[in-house]
């Protein structure tokens, strides 16, 4: 059974999420989508966890898909992190004494990573998704100063890729950065928008996280692509390094970031399955 629903965040937005409920679960799962994107892109895994009765909860993180707020915007990333809180207080109600796992896609990946990090004893397991520790591009230290200026300065101002992606295509190293052209003109949950603010906290938040890798205590499987055109897989596996706790690596090579990509998604859906499922 599909539903969908919206809960108000502290600060008064309303914060959109759906599920896929079994009739009879025996796990609950929460999806937490990448940067642009939305909780619906994630409909195939959601069907594949509903025929194994694990129900599926995916929020639309705020400033995405059919969330509240400023498009591609946080004024600090613990909004984020309240945000999820708010929505496993939900869950516990609503799927009470069931296990519960959390997913993370790329900047959900980095969500979920902080939020376990401040928060024990409330998830079976986590699964990352090429999490979004650290950009594959390197920032030049003066931009680094200007964004930093900026985020300061005109924290939510709103910077749209895709009005200079020629330029940005011609680049190189920068053309895996802009969305794809086609699921912006078809999908309207879709964004493009970022602001200096998001960048910023999104680019502190990876250190923290790699800073404060100890405090990560559940069990975790991470799937990545050791040659992802956007997130730094090298940060990823430094991550994993520190981290003394059970942990999967499941690592392609292929040059891909979405762990859905018609590549391998059938592969990487099987294997998260079975490893929530030896966690039952």
């Amino acid at each position: 059974m599909h539903s969908s629903y919206f809960l108000q965040s502290e600060d008064g937005l309303q914060l959109f999420y759906q599920t896929w409920e079994p009739s009879n679960p025996r796990a609950v799962i929460i999806v937490v989508h990448g940067a642009g994107e939305h909780s619906g892109r994630y409909q195939t895994l959601s069907e594949q966890c509903v025929k194994q009765d694990i129900a599926v909860v995916a929020p639309d993180l705020r400033g995405f898909g059919q969330s509240d707020g400023m498009r591609g915007h946080v004024n600090t990333f613990q909004e984020y992190l309240d945000d999820l809180h708010k929505l496993m207080d939900w869950v516990s109600v609503k799927f009470a004494a069931l296990p519960v796992f959390l997913f993370g896609h790329s900047l959900g990946g980095l969500v979920v990573i902080r939020y376990s990090q401040l928060h024990a004893n409330e998830t079976n397991g986590v699964i990352l998704s090429a999490p979004a520790l650290a950009l594959r591009f390197k920032i030049p230290l003066i931009a680094r100063k200007m964004l930093h200026l900026s985020s300061r300065v005109v924290p939510a101002l709103s910077i749209n890729p895709m009005k200079w992606q020629s330029l940005i295509r011609r680049m190189g190293q920068l053309a895996p950065y802009l969305p794809p052209e086609k699921a912006l003109r078809h999908d309207p949950y879709m964004t493009a928008e970022i602001t200096p603010k998001w960048l910023a906290e999104l680019l502190q938040n990876g250190i923290n996280a790699l800073a404060e890798a100890a405090t990560f205590r559940y069990p975790v499987l991470c799937v990545y692509d050791e040659k992802d055109p956007i997130v730094q897989p090298a940060i990823i596996q430094s991550f994993l390094d520190k981290l003394e706790v059970d942990k999967k690596r499941l690592a392609f090579n292929d040059g891909f970031h979405h762990i859905l990509h018609p590549s391998y998604h059938k592969t990487t859906i099987a294997d998260i399955l079975q490893w929530m499922d030896q966690r039952l």
